[in-house]
């Protein structure tokens, strides 16, 4: 007989530590997870650090709670309402830190953490502000020598995904491990 995996919101919420990296809204607008970031508020997780495209006001409303400390995004907002104000304030008076992205440089993190790759190359970042970002370094291409953004993984790994059910262990390469990466960039725990 099958074994029951299925779990309520609540209960797979509370499996999100506090200080967890939390990877939302990947699908866009559409399937932004307020039910579960709206739980995240209820639970007071704190000390999280956000990762997404584009979050429309979750995110915003996670940062007014308090319960942010780092955001790894393209954009935090509403496509009608405009920026986040919550998230503006708490960037501006230093409560938040915030690693800016595109979003297809967001895809190419996530992208390359299931590979078990250390970054993924792309040349759309070249000539816009985003690239000059100290974690993306501007390098030549060892094939073709043209200029190339390398964007660092984002390892979506942790007690639990909605995104395809299991773990995949990461794979070490060139020496580095799954923790060493992590060091640099927290490891994610939950992702929707």
């Amino acid at each position: 007989m099958p074994i029951d995996k299925t779990t309520g919101m609540a209960e797979a919420v509370s499996r999100i530590d506090a200080g967890s990296s939390v990877a939302a809204g990947l699908a866009l607008e559409h399937a932004i997870p307020f039910a579960a970031g709206h739980e995240l508020l209820r639970q007071g997780t704190d000390d999280l650090t956000l990762i997404g495209p584009i979050s429309d006001i979750l995110f915003d409303q996670l940062v007014g709670a308090g319960l942010v400390d780092r955001i790894r995004a393209a954009w935090v907002g509403n496509v009608s309402a405009g920026s986040g104000y919550n998230f503006r304030a708490a960037v501006e008076s230093d409560e938040v830190t915030v690693e800016n992205h595109s979003n297809f440089s967001i895809a190419l993190a996530l992208q390359a953490a299931a590979l078990g790759v250390p970054y993924l190359p792309t040349r759309s970042l070249l000539g816009s502000d985003v690239a000059a970002e100290p974690h993306f370094r501007t390098t030549e291409d060892p094939f073709e020598g043209e200029r190339i953004v390398q964007v660092p993984a984002i390892a979506p790994t942790g007690p639990w995904s909605t995104s395809s059910g299991r773990r995949r262990p990461a794979t070490p390469t060139r020496g580095a491990t799954p923790e060493s990466r992590w060091r640099r960039s927290g490891p994610p725990t939950a992702c929707w």
